[in-house]
């Protein structure tokens, strides 16, 4: 399997220093206080009409830092994968990791279901080597399958307010294993997104195009206020699109958007409703804090 490269995965090699001083006051909020209609919400669309392939990603829903450079070691997530062709949908699970010393060879999965344990192969997406010099730190992104009717067994479980962590193991020969987990807020979301997708009505050939597009190229999550910067929210970003709307308008990974034509932003979804009640002629400005400092910039669509 071939993918392009994950420009998240680039930045779990190593403690992005530049960015330690922005996002230090930026507080995540746990996963398990997200819901079902957080992961919905959030989760992506990525349609190939060449291919008449529909992906559906919870990676912008959560992601979690450590450290006193908040850096990111990990990330589980979930794609839904819609030919809509045949009508068929398949599941995966992502990890993109990191770890140092010697290069692993995970091969399998393992995973609990109702039905008991399953075992999976794994396929290794993209891997990135850095700091070889002193000791290698390895990235690695990884996928392996999972049946449509474990996954729904497992969103059964969900129960709004009291999400639990689903877990999985990847193993490695002589070398010691991976275990993800990730919420089960997050897999009922994944599949309310996909279900709703799949039930859409079709387009009519002839309709007419949006007046501007949608997808601003970012990935990020909500981020609350902290006691000490009571004004400090909005959506952290935590990837941009080369090419996009957000990088042709000079947003990079770190910011924080709280601003777009004066309307307050503080999920993805404002922002999508702000871009879309502005009129695709007029200028625009976003507000962002980045670091210490509050910018405005100029949308350039």
């Amino acid at each position: 399997m071939i993918r392009k490269q994950n420009h998240r995965a680039a930045a779990l090699a190593v403690s992005i220093l530049s960015l330690g001083t922005q996002t230090a006051a930026a507080r995540d909020p746990p996963v398990l206080s997200l819901s079902m209609e957080h992961f919905r919400d959030t989760a992506s669309i990525t349609e190939d009409p060449a291919t008449a392939a529909v992906t559906i990603s919870t990676e912008p829903g959560f992601v979690e830092r450590r450290g006193p450079l908040r850096s990111v070691w990990k990330d589980d997530y979930l794609r839904g994968l819609i030919d809509t062709k045949s009508e068929r949908t398949s599941f995966e699970v992502d990890a993109v990791f990191t770890y140092s010393g010697a290069r692993r060879s995970y091969r399998s999965a393992e995973y609990r279901t109702v039905s008991g344990l399953k075992e999976a192969m794994t396929t290794l997406v993209n891997v990135e080597t850095v700091n070889c010099a002193v000791e290698c730190m390895y990235t690695e992104h990884l996928v392996f399958p999972i049946e449509e009717q474990a996954l729904r067994a497992i969103a059964s479980s969900y129960a709004p307010g009291k999400p639990v962590l689903w877990t999985f193991k990847l193993t490695a020969k002589n070398a010691p294993g991976y275990q993800g987990e990730i919420s089960t807020a997050e897999i009922a979301g994944l599949l309310d997104k996909v279900d709703g997708y799949a039930q859409a009505p079709p387009v009519p050939a002839m309709a007419a195009p949006a007046p501007r597009p949608l997808d601003f190229g970012i990935s990020g999550i909500a981020v609350a206020a902290s006691a000490e910067m009571p004004n400090r929210a909005g959506v952290l970003i935590a990837g941009v699109t080369r090419g996009s709307v957000a990088q042709k308008t000079g947003i990079i990974v770190g910011d924080i958007i709280y601003s777009f034509d004066a309307r307050p932003i503080r999920t993805l979804p404002d922002l999508q409703a702000a871009m879309t009640a502005n009129p695709a002629t007029a200028p625009a400005v976003i507000k962002v804090f980045r670091g210490m400092d509050e910018l405005s910039l100029a949308v350039k669509f």
